[in-house]
């Protein structure tokens, strides 16, 4: 008689774990993401650069990095879960240079931090989930260049918005500066610090040398809570069509199925 076990008796392997999936990708992420933006913060301190001068450096840096690889990294997983957590790992590993500017710069307040912490966090989150519209691998990393383009874009409104406002008619310009100042979520970062740095980003002498805006058209400073706002909001509403394309598609096999 045959050793050989039932075939019914064979145990399928389980799927790779979470932390086997995931974790060393995720820590290596993490790693990079601080290298980066503390390498940014804390180099040139050592050639003799204040600390207050590199705070708006840092946290430009960090917001532009925040936004490209937050898509990038998100791109590879099938798994939506996977792509969440490496994606999102990037704006959480944020935090460790929000701590530093904490311990180092009194214009960063632990509170300000937080708020720092969770405009950064909406970035990521909105990137991730434009890359995750895509289902196969090739147009995730596609999504991930249209995504990482448009929000590192926004961040770059001072540049592109004086000229559009150019373009407009006159009683669209106001509106139009307003939402293009709340949809860039730097505004919402030096709002977050602007009591303690006395920095208020578009009211700075030197954006009056890069761009026109502000001299023509009011615009009240932006609150912090706004840009983090319409990140989230855009990344719930991209989600839930995820899932509502989802639902359908299923629905469809199973129709014809039947």
């Amino acid at each position: 008689m045959s050793s050989e076990p039932d075939s019914s008796s064979r145990s399928t392997s389980p799927p790779p774990s979470l932390w086997k999936r995931d974790g060393w990708p995720v820590v290596g992420i993490a790693i990079a993401t601080v290298a980066v933006q503390l390498g940014v913060f804390l180099v040139p301190q050592a050639f003799g650069a204040g600390v207050r001068t590199l705070i708006p450096a840092s946290l430009i840096i960090a917001g532009v990095w925040v936004a490209m690889a937050s898509a990038v990294f998100a791109a590879e997983p099938e798994s939506p879960l996977s792509g969440l957590l490496r994606g999102g790992c990037v704006g959480d590993s944020t935090a460790v240079l929000l701590l530093v500017l904490w311990a180092q710069a009194p214009e960063v307040t632990f509170l300000a931090a937080c708020k720092l912490y969770c405009i950064y966090a909406s970035v990521s989150l909105c990137a991730v989930a434009i890359v995750r519209t895509a289902r196969t691998v090739r147009f995730r990393y596609l999504s991930a260049v249209v995504g990482a383009t448009l929000l590192t874009a926004l961040q770059g409104g001072l540049f592109w918005l004086p000229g559009l406002l150019q373009l407009s008619p006159t009683e669209y310009k106001s509106a139009i500066a307003g939402i293009g100042l709340r949809a860039n979520p730097l505004y919402g970062v030096f709002s977050a610090i602007a009591d303690e740095s006395g920095f208020v980003w578009h009211y700075a002498e030197l954006m009056y040398r890069i761009t026109p805006l502000g001299e023509d058209i009011a615009v009240r400073p932006v609150q912090w809570y706004e840009p983090m706002a319409i990140h989230l909001a855009a990344a719930g509403a991209i989600a839930i069509l995820c899932l509502l394309r989802g639902r359908l598609g299923r629905g469809q096999q199973a129709s014809a199925a039947m």
